[in-house]
């Protein structure tokens, strides 16, 4: 007769998170003005929701405006807290960016084939529209990350910068509520 002897390691159970941005609030019904006047925008965004100003400069001169659902605000400061790692990642800001034209970009149907250049991601869907009565271009791309987003880009009446409203997050879906505060940033976008 034989016997056999089973060796088992203990499970390691994995301790819930103390911190979850699961349940997005909802936008309220108030809204607030963003002002920036160093690029002459504004553009409301709801009452309850926050921003943070990046501004970068060097190779990649860049100013971005993130529009933060207040739930993710707490998230990461929670996260912070209980010294979780890659917690900046978890979250999914609303961003309006402001950067230097390429010279090879002339118009919002360069935007556009510019976008598409890119072996990296593919357009799903694209139409052309006026945000603060400029020419703009509306698509969506899948990256292979993957990694989804909806972006809304024109070129500011100056011909310097390129304006870029985006939506997006890991995944092949975005979040409703940020695509509301996206259409509420187009919609209300004015350029000084």
């Amino acid at each position: 007769m034989s016997s056999y002897v089973l060796l088992a390691t203990p499970a390691q159970s994995q301790r819930p998170s103390p911190c979850s941005n699961d349940n997005q609030e909802r936008p309220s019904q108030r809204r607030r003005q963003i002002i920036n006047r160093e690029y002459g925008l504004r553009f409301d965004i709801p009452a309850n929701y926050y921003t943070e100003l990046r501004s970068e400069t060097g190779h990649r001169q860049q100013l971005s405006i993130a529009v933060r659902n207040p739930t993710d605000v707490e998230f990461l400061e929670c996260a912070r807290r209980e010294g979780m790692r890659g917690y900046g990642h978890q979250v999914s800001d609303v961003r309006v960016t402001i950067e230097p034209r390429p010279s090879n970009i002339s118009n919002v149907r360069d935007i556009l084939r510019d976008a598409a250049g890119g072996g990296y991601s593919q357009i799903l869907e694209s139409n052309f529209g006026t945000i603060a009565g400029q020419d703009a271009v509306i698509y969506t791309v899948q990256t292979s990350y993957p990694e989804r987003y909806r972006y809304a880009r024109l070129i500011h009446p100056n011909g310097r910068y390129i304006i870029s409203i985006a939506a997006g997050d890991y995944g092949e879906r975005i979040d409703v509520i940020d695509l509301q505060v996206m259409n509420l940033i187009m919609s209300t976008m004015r350029i000084d």
